[in-house]
């Protein structure tokens, strides 16, 4: 996991959804998984898994991110 967090933009992060939702080698090679619900790779499931690997976040995000990081020093 790499330390320093990156914030992507919302047209970026919407972009990555959409790759994920066409490309189902993609989604297995990094192991993001469909929305139970849905049927899609919705934010939440890829924020889950490229959140926990490589500490990429949504920039709406942020404020969230890092006030509970504050919270939790």
């Amino acid at each position: 996991m790499h330390d320093e967090t990156t914030y992507l933009s919302s047209l970026s992060w919407s972009e990555l959804l959409h790759v994920f939702n066409i490309n189902a080698a993609l989604r297995l090679k990094l192991g993001v998984k469909l929305c139970p619900f849905t049927g899609r790779v919705e934010e939440y499931t890829l924020a889950d898994q490229l959140g926990g690997m490589l500490n990429v976040w949504p920039a709406k995000w942020r404020e969230i991110i890092e006030d509970s990081r504050i919270e939790a020093a």
